[in-house]
């Protein structure tokens, strides 16, 4: 790539950094077919509120394979939803001081071939959190993992947007410790409105039988086709998983500099660690562009995990003890998702290369346990697209020094519990091929302190144990 740098592809290189450059960010979108081609849409919906029914403008989004094949996965991926609501509509359904949205949305989409039909349910599409503008329409986009299809005949599918429904929450000013304000909205395609996403070709096999589709409950990429009945099958939403606890605690050593001063009167010692699991999910906002995003996310097939050496040191000391524990965040290659303007999908894939983590939790009588989670990593960038056209970033992007995390909490590490702190994204380094030299511009996108982390830790769980996926904590 040589050449000036226009304006609206510096915008798409930022929006490629951000989706790699926050910390554990896993969205589960999947492995995508090759030869995709973009579906955009815009559409108009008739939204139910208490005072009667307001017009808003959707745009859709969507990757689709440009072929399928009977039997095999019909998989749409990079699913994006930005609802343009108007300010009223905004002032009737939330409180007068919300200063950012975020919420769910689910989509009902048609699959059609020929004279079959099956209802799709695009449900968890999510928004991590969009700031309200000072005047205007407010643009909440959600995007997420949707079912895949598969069909036992040749013939075009037909994938038409339907109903959609909208859960919009906004979090309590300030620290009240409120509970956030939340508000459905229920919205149907406005009359005469086209919501056709996209058609796919499916090719009728030349011999033999063709096989029947399978139930979209395992893996498309190696799962065989079951004897199911001939039609449409659209599959249920992926489901989350990890795997199950090693039974081995991790290699590695205590960060002397991430340990308190032993108190006067206390003595420390060495243990025995054991091999425990636990599973973090939350969100990261990103200052410079002023919106969030999910950290492993829950929605993910895939759901990566902090493997620990659960008590490798003791302090006791009088009204004090220290339980010290070795982590390592195992967050396997993930494809991230993130949305341009709101709308634009952009895709990378992204290599976490963590170093260990040292987390401390002290114990006073009287008083709330204290966790202090420390550790670093690189973010390495790979496998760029925007729109689905590939983007050369070189073999070697990645952050030029690790990324500092330390995190805080009032909780006993064993039960699990909220944790928070402020991610400072380094410069990224080696970024560009064919002469052109990328840093720079990735740099100053993103690069930067004062991104906030809000990480929900889950329950210790044992060796061979599955951990349980916590549930994401409140903007």
């Amino acid at each position: 790539m040589t050449g000036a740098l226009s304006g609206g592809r510096t915008a798409r290189l930022a929006a490629v950094v951000v989706a790699a450059c926050v910390l554990g960010l896993l969205p589960g979108s999947g492995s995508a077919a090759r030869d995709q081609r973009e579906a955009r849409l815009t559409a108009a919906y008739d939204c139910t509120l208490p005072s009667g029914t307001r017009q808003v403008e959707v745009t859709f989004g969507a990757t689709f394979p440009e072929r399928g094949a009977v039997g095999k996965p019909i998989r749409p991926a990079a699913v994006s939803v930005l609802t343009s609501l108007p300010r009223p509509v905004v002032a009737e359904l939330l409180p007068g001081e919300t200063a950012s949205v975020a919420g769910t949305a689910a989509l009902a989409t048609t699959v059609a071939q020929g004279r079959q039909r099956a209802e799709a349910e695009w449900a968890g599409l999510a928004s991590a959190g969009m700031e309200l503008p000072a005047q205007g329409a407010v643009d909440v986009g959600f995007s997420g993992d949707v079912p895949y299809v598969t069909v036992a005949s040749g013939g075009d599918v037909t994938f038409t947007a339907g109903k959609l429904d909208l859960t919009l929450t906004a979090p309590a000013p300030g620290d009240t410790g409120k509970r956030p304000a939340s508000a459905a909205l229920s919205c149907t395609p406005a009359g005469g409105a086209d919501t056709l996403l996209a058609t796919v070709p499916v090719e009728t096999p030349a011999t033999g039988t063709p096989p029947a589709p399978s139930t979209g409950s395992a893996d498309p990429d190696t799962e065989t086709p079951r004897d199911t009945p001939k039609g449409i099958d659209a599959g249920p939403q992926p489901r989350a998983a990890t795997d199950a606890c090693p039974p081995q605690p991790p290699a590695g050593k205590l960060d002397p500099k991430r340990l308190p001063s032993v108190p006067p009167g206390g003595e420390a010692s060495d243990l025995e660690p054991t091999s425990m699991c636990a599973v973090p999910a939350g969100f990261a906002t990103l200052r410079k562009l002023k919106s969030s995003a999910l950290v492993n996310d829950p929605r993910g097939r895939q759901i990566g995990r902090m493997h620990l050496a659960m008590r490798m040191r003791e302090v006791r000391a009088p009204d004090y003890v220290e339980y010290d524990h070795l982590g390592i965040m195992q967050l396997p290659d993930t494809e991230g998702t993130f949305l341009a303007f709101g709308f634009q999908p952009i895709t990378a894939k992204v290599r976490f290369e963590p170093e260990p983590a040292t987390i401390v939790n002290i114990i006073r009588p009287g008083e709330r346990p204290v966790t202090r989670v420390g550790y670093r990593q690189h973010l390495r960038l790979y496998d760029v697209r925007v729109n689905g056209v590939p983007l050369d970033v070189g073999p070697r992007c990645r952050t030029s020094r690790p990324v500092e995390t330390e995190l805080t909490g009032s909780y006993p590490v064993s039960e699990g519990g909220l944790l928070e702190g402020e991610l400072d994204i380094p410069p990224l380094g080696g970024c560009g091929t064919g002469g052109e030299d990328l840093d720079t511009l990735l740099s100053g996108a993103v690069s930067g302190p004062g991104n906030a982390l809000k990480i929900r830790q889950g329950r210790v769980c044992g060796a061979g144990s599955t951990c349980k996926i916590p549930e994401l904590p409140d903007l």
